[in-house]
């Protein structure tokens, strides 16, 4: 009879631990597919993000666009495309890097830079988010690296708008800076000596579009930080969540530096 309740005893935990490891799976399933949920609804984020900061790109930078390529441009990030390919030197780019170097060449005579960069971090999120394999069913689908990759290099960027110049001196990219203190610069680099009055008659203070103590542009700073948040938490998700760390460390990371 002891031997009996024994084996029945045996054969009840056997059974509930089969249960148990069978319902764990199957909470581990649910989580995961919750996870990919997520994670795309932060690809799409990234990608209205990117709208965002191409029209307001757009709009400081009205010369560093092409006109023709713009609705096709558009298009591609709406849709949730890649199809774009810009020719460039007779050659059409194809990697992300190909197009982020030339976005951040110092060569002051490289047209349509904005269109790039754009296409550049487009091309990066697309290739992290896997979206030639259409939307994952699970986080596991996803390569951790790949995340980490794109974080820095998005940190990397929001560096290098601030701070990259050309051969002569100019920003690449006009986006923090105010009008009032462009024009300033171009009459010091002209050769005149700055003076209150050079000041007060610079166009966008007598024309009365800015003050002198007009705070500076921090739209684009704050689009790029909400890219570098949903990337986060992309990462997050699927286990990886980046490291801040220095920025020489970070650039190592991308390549077109």
């Amino acid at each position: 009879m002891n031997r009996f309740l024994s084996l029945f005893g045996l054969l009840v935990l056997f059974v509930l631990s089969t249960g148990c490891a069978t319902h764990q799976e199957k909470v581990s399933e649910v989580l995961q597919s919750h996870g990919a949920t997520q994670v795309n609804r932060d690809y799409k984020s990234l990608l209205s993000l990117l709208v965002q900061y191409k029209e307001k790109l757009d709009l400081r930078n009205p010369s560093h666009y092409s006109k023709t390529q713009k609705a096709y441009i558009y298009n591609n990030l709406q849709q949730s495309r890649n199809t774009i390919r810009i020719n460039y030197n007779n050659t059409y780019l194809k990697t992300y890097d190909d197009y982020l170097r030339i976005a951040f060449d110092k060569n002051p005579n490289i047209n349509d830079r904005n269109d790039f960069l754009i296409l550049g971090l487009h091309k990066l999120i697309w290739e992290t988010y896997q979206r030639d394999k259409g939307h994952q069913l699970t986080t596991l689908s996803y390569q951790k690296e790949e995340f980490k990759r794109l974080y820095y290099y998005l940190e990397v960027i929001r560096w290098k708008i601030r701070t990259a110049k050309d051969t002569n001196g100019n920003y690449l990219f006009i986006t923090w800076q105010n009008n009032w203190q462009i024009e300033l610069e171009k009459k010091i680099k002209q050769g005149n000596l700055p003076s209150w009055q050079m000041i007060e008659n610079l166009p966008s203070l007598l024309n009365n579009t800015e003050m002198l103590y007009s705070p500076s542009n921090f739209n684009f700073e704050v689009l790029l930080s909400q890219m570098i948040f949903h990337v986060k938490n992309s990462a997050r998700i699927i286990g990886e969540e980046p490291v801040d760390i220095g920025i020489q460390t970070m650039i190592t990371f991308a390549l077109f530096l």
